[in-house]
């Protein structure tokens, strides 16, 4: 991680955190009680204004980003049927001897292009641990991918070619193609609640994290079927917003704020496992943390997973460069726009701003570069998703 990453020391807290703490108290109960590892937070007060249970979603929400940075939603309004599917076609596709290996769909991709992640990425291509500092001859990961672009870009005149989806075409990817463009629809969806919650634990509007990074606002989805056998995916934090995660099995584990152990990360079947990405650990000055997270532990049925990270689709015009925004990271006291809830330290030092989505190329291509150089341009162009 660079410097710039580095988690500021925790802040003292105030009134709001209190409150938050004894929400974080609640929840830690309830996990234990339920035997999950993660607090499980209902959001479906989020999908109005006027509901009595919304602050009480605000302040659980605060308290887990406040904590280890990773929580579990429920009541986030996908259906079951639809989130099922999404997990049983992506798997049938991805999994050791599906449709991708037999259909050849690593043949069935264009040539790589700069800014864009091949749609299909088969197994043993990728290692997370070689983008982040770790051994560089390191194993490749026995997971093979499928990325998903914003649909909206497949018919968009203004994005570019090559920024747009690549459905393999046969009857496999078709199924694949309707199963997670509706899941997609959905989880963004949520992804749009659950930043106007976060906004709102910070004391701002709903609006203001949408609007602060408009027009890159639509997220990327990535399937990942583990296959059995090792390795899986190695420590790691995310690079944006927020992630989250549908998965059909056991195997994400987190490391805990100031500890060294891991912890299986168990939340109630349904629920979307939402952890925090670098950008929002800057932007909160350390107070929210990036969740460094793995999997192992792959049974020989393998695993199947839902990525969606938000904010992550970079919109890119036809003629132009994606627009870059400029954004100030949260003060602890400024001109009447402070985080009441937060109490910091580092108040009187000097802001650093966050340039995105450069924040996240510049990023990426450091983290590349620690990498096995013997490694091919598309490998490496894959290792967004990560």
């Amino acid at each position: 991680i660079l410097k710039a990453l580095a988690p500021a020391p925790l802040p003292e807290f105030s009134a709001m955190s209190t409150a938050a703490a004894q929400s974080a108290t609640h929840s830690a109960h309830a996990a234990q009680a339920h035997e999950w590892s993660v607090p499980v937070i209902d959001i479906a007060a989020l999908t109005s204004e006027s509901h009595a249970g919304r602050f009480e979603v605000v302040t659980a929400l605060s308290s887990a980003l406040l904590s280890d940075g990773i929580f579990a939603v429920v009541g986030h309004g996908i259906q079951d049927d639809v989130m099922q599917r999404a997990l049983a076609v992506a798997k049938a596709a991805l999994q050791k001897g599906g449709s991708a290996d037999t259909e050849g769909w690593a043949e069935l991709q264009p040539p790589p292009q700069a800014l864009r992640v091949a749609n299909f990425v088969p197994a043993y291509a990728e290692n997370v641990g070689r983008y982040n500092g770790q051994e560089a001859k390191a194993a490749l990961e026995s997971v093979q991918k499928f990325t998903v672009y914003p649909p909206s870009w497949d018919s968009d005149p203004l994005v570019r070619k090559y920024r747009r989806n690549v459905w393999p075409d046969t009857a496999a990817g078709a199924a694949l193609r309707e199963a997670l463009e509706t899941y997609f629809g959905e989880v963004q969806r949520v992804s749009e609640l659950l930043h106007g919650g976060l906004s709102e634990a910070v004391g701002r509007p709903k609006e203001f994290i949408s609007d602060m990074l408009t027009p890159h606002t639509e997220g990327v989805l990535r399937c990942l079927c583990y296959h059995p056998g090792h390795p899986q995916m190695s420590a790691h934090k995310d690079l944006g917003t927020t992630t989250l995660v549908l998965v059909d099995a056991p195997g994400l584990e987190f490391q805990p704020r100031g500890r060294e152990e891991w912890i299986a990360a168990a939340a109630p079947t349904g629920a979307l496992l939402v952890n925090i990405g670098e950008f929002f650990e800057v932007w909160t000055r350390g107070a929210w943390r990036a969740t460094p997270h793995r999997v192992t532990g792959i049974s020989d049925q393998g695993r199947c997973s839902l990525a969606f990270f938000s904010s992550q689709g970079i919109y890119c015009p036809e003629d132009s460069s994606p627009v870059n925004l400029t954004i100030q990271p949260l003060a602890a006291s400024d001109d009447g726009e402070a985080w009441s809830g937060l109490q910091s330290r580092l108040g009187g030092e000097a802001r650093q701003s966050i340039e995105w989505p450069a924040f996240f190329q510049e990023n990426l291509a450091r983290i590349r570069s620690k990498g096995d150089t013997e490694l091919s341009s598309a490998a490496r162009l894959n290792a967004a998703g990560a």
